[in-house]
């Protein structure tokens, strides 16, 4: 590659000459390459959202086959005479994954 510099002065004029580029050869690479990472800074925004992702993923995981249309239909018909009262400990332990 042949590098030149133009100045105001056109009595000035210097080529710089640079050495070709070299290539790595297959297998051959020591790793001596420099690597850039750029991140931007977490963020608390950034954790609540991982850790909501990590508690999404494990709920999916542990959620089981659906309920049979037997149950749905006495679910629904206990919910309309009344009769179905929730367990609020029982729903804030399976909330809080307790079991």
């Amino acid at each position: 590659m042949n590098v030149v510099f133009h100045s105001m002065n056109a009595a000035y004029h210097t080529p710089v000459l640079t050495s070709p580029k070299r290539t790595a050869q297959a297998g051959k690479a020591k790793g001596d390459y420099d690597t850039v990472n750029i991140r931007s800074p977490r963020t608390a925004q950034d954790e609540e959202s991982a850790f909501a992702r990590m508690l999404a993923r494990k709920a999916a995981s542990q959620i089981r086959d659906g309920a049979s249309p037997e149950q749905v239909q006495d679910l629904s018909r206990r919910i309309a005479d009344g009769a179905y009262v929730p367990d609020a400990q029982k729903i804030a332990g399976r909330l809080l994954g307790l079991g």
